[in-house]
């Protein structure tokens, strides 16, 4: 059983045991599970119990609280909210480097990267992973360089630069396989489906993304299954196969409604709704009118892709301005509703 499959096996005992636990114990019982609560189960409760530890006095020292700094960020950019991810970084990184602690230095700046990547700044996002990869090839650990690789190949790819992103993706995928990093491996498999599929190389994308899908179920990663799934949507597109285009849509848009996942779910609902539009621009019209409420409630960017994507799609709705305005005022629970049952129908 995975790691993570243990603590799921547990959870409840770890959760009595927080609650009767001192501010230490609490602090590392975080430490031990931020990266457990980021693959999407219990990821709020985290999210509770890393504020609860981070609003105590300040006894645990600039060292400690810089680490949970930075699982607090990196669970918020998970969920989205990238201006409080930012503000827990910047705290993160300057605790981390009064306590002369490059590893959390190294972190930090990943995780302002991540923030830069939500807010849109693409080139806040590479000086931030090119610092972290600094630090991680100075200190050499491997870990630390294939995750800002891993970065460094995901901005790439979103400013449409292939070469430099199957650069950074390559080099990734070699380090995690050699350290035999689950989430690593599955992180870079997924970048390399990407390439592969702006490139139009479907087959490659495809075996990529189908050996994503089945780690990222294998450690219980809800966000990278749903991301794989999406991809591999995006792969049926491309062969002419709808139907089955529309099941991995509908899934992984499903699966980013449960977890929180705003961002990912806004190019869903878009993506979903391309789909539809041909044959059901109404339909189509009310996820383009829950996207749109989606990013404005909760302020976030339009990747460049997306913008393509709807500058197509939006002529063929342009006769459904009711059914736009009805996704906006729609409850999110509704819409995915209605989807999960359109995806079964197929």
């Amino acid at each position: 059983m995975e790691w993570t499959g243990r603590v799921e096996a547990d959870y409840l005992n770890v959760r009595a045991a927080f609650e009767h636990a001192d501010g230490r114990t609490k602090a590392r019982v975080c430490l031990g599970l931020w990266r457990y609560w980021r693959n999407g189960a219990h990821i709020g409760e985290g999210r509770d119990w890393l504020a609860l530890v981070l609003a105590a006095p300040d006894e645990l020292g600039d060292d400690v609280r810089a680490r949970l700094l930075h699982g607090a960020a990196i669970l918020a950019a998970t969920q989205d909210e990238h201006e409080t991810a930012y503000g827990f970084a910047v705290d993160s990184l300057g605790r981390a480097t009064a306590a002369g602690d490059r590893a959390t230095i190294g972190h930090a700046h990943n995780a302002l990267g991540i923030a830069a990547i939500g807010g849109g700044d693409h080139e806040a996002a590479v000086a931030h992973f090119e610092q972290s990869l600094v630090v991680w090839r100075e200190l050499g650990v491997p870990p630390g360089v294939a995750a800002a690789l891993g970065n460094l190949s995901k901005v790439s790819l979103s400013r449409g630069e292939l070469a430099a992103a199957e650069r950074y993706a390559g080099e990734c995928l070699d380090l995690e396989r050699a350290n035999g990093n689950t989430r690593g491996i599955l992180l870079a498999l997924e970048c390399r489906g990407q390439i592969m599929l702006a490139r139009g190389d479907v087959a490659a994308a495809r075996a990529a993304l189908g050996e994503s899908l089945a780690l990222s179920r294998q450690i219980g990663d809800a966000f990278g299954a749903a991301m794989a799934q999406h991809q591999l949507g995006l792969a049926a597109r491309a062969d002419g196969d709808p139907a089955e285009a529309l099941r991995l849509l509908v899934a992984a848009l499903v699966t980013r409604h449960e977890v929180g996942d705003r961002l990912d779910l806004a190019i869903s609902l878009d993506v979903v709704a391309a789909l539809l539009a041909p044959d059901d621009p109404a339909h189509a019209a009310r996820l383009v009118g829950a996207a749109d409420n989606l990013r404005a409630k909760h302020r976030l960017t339009e990747p460049p892709d997306e913008q393509t994507l709807r500058s197509a799609t939006l002529p063929m709705l342009s006769a459904y301005p009711r059914d736009r305005a009805a996704g906006r005022a729609a409850s999110l629970d509704h819409i995915v509703a209605t989807l999960k049952d359109l995806g079964s129908s197929v």
